[in-house]
């Protein structure tokens, strides 16, 4: 097979590389459609992006795995994407089901976003509307978090698994008590204080937000 991309293909090519350079992670097919259409390639399928990256994986391009930004760009240094766990949900409302030491998937990332060790690193997805304010987390994003083992800085934004749930707050103290407060549009959103008594665990710092939470209202439209 001729190696050199058509036309349509390097559009598709460029579309996804481009998307790594801004996000900082691959696309999912219909991330992928979406842009494309910008870019006057009106697919009337997400099959026909299927295609797309079939052939392109058949020219050494890409590499597909089975997941949902299961694609790997070939045609430029590997040595520029690290895999990031994706650990699962973490509530920006009220607590959900999360396991810090259950993966789920794994996101490719520019290691642009990484500091130190790539192992010190997770994401989660955010799940609710209490921490759209200021500090941007929106429901359906990604949100990159570094592992932490001291008590975290306070405003800082935390994961925090409480009685085997986890959530998403600012960390705060009040009269040298930790306090996890929301930081909302929506005024039902409340403080959770913490007791000695429960189960808890600060998994992390929110490092940066990945907001795909445009891309996934669409979808569930």
């Amino acid at each position: 097979m001729d190696n050199k991309l058509t036309k349509n293909q390097n559009i598709v090519f460029l579309a996804v590389n481009s998307f790594f350079q801004r996000r900082g992670c691959l696309p999912t097919l219909k991330e992928i459609k979406d842009i494309l259409k910008t870019k006057g390639l009106k697919l009337k399928s997400i099959n026909s992006v299927v295609q797309y990256l079939k052939t392109l994986e058949q020219k050494g391009y890409i590499e597909r795995f089975s997941k949902a930004r299961g694609i790997k760009i070939l045609k430029e240094s590997t040595d520029n994407f690290v895999e990031i766990p994706l650990l699962g949900n973490a509530n920006c409302g009220e607590a959900l089901s999360f396991a810090d030491d259950r993966i789920e998937d794994f996101i490719s990332i520019s290691k642009r976003h990484i500091k130190d060790n790539q192992n010190d690193y997770f994401f989660v997805k955010a799940i609710g509307d209490s921490m759209n304010k200021k500090s941007g987390i929106k429901n359906g994003d990604l949100v990159l978090a570094k592992k932490i083992e001291e008590e975290p800085e306070l405003n800082s934004n935390v994961v925090v698994v409480i009685n085997g749930m986890g959530v998403i707050k600012k960390f705060q103290k009040i009269n040298d008590e930790p306090v996890l407060l929301p930081d909302s549009t929506n005024t039902k959103h409340q403080p959770i204080i913490l007791h000695s008594d429960d189960q808890i665990h600060i998994c992390g710092k929110v490092e940066k937000v990945f907001g795909f939470s445009a891309m996934e209202n669409s979808r569930n439209s």
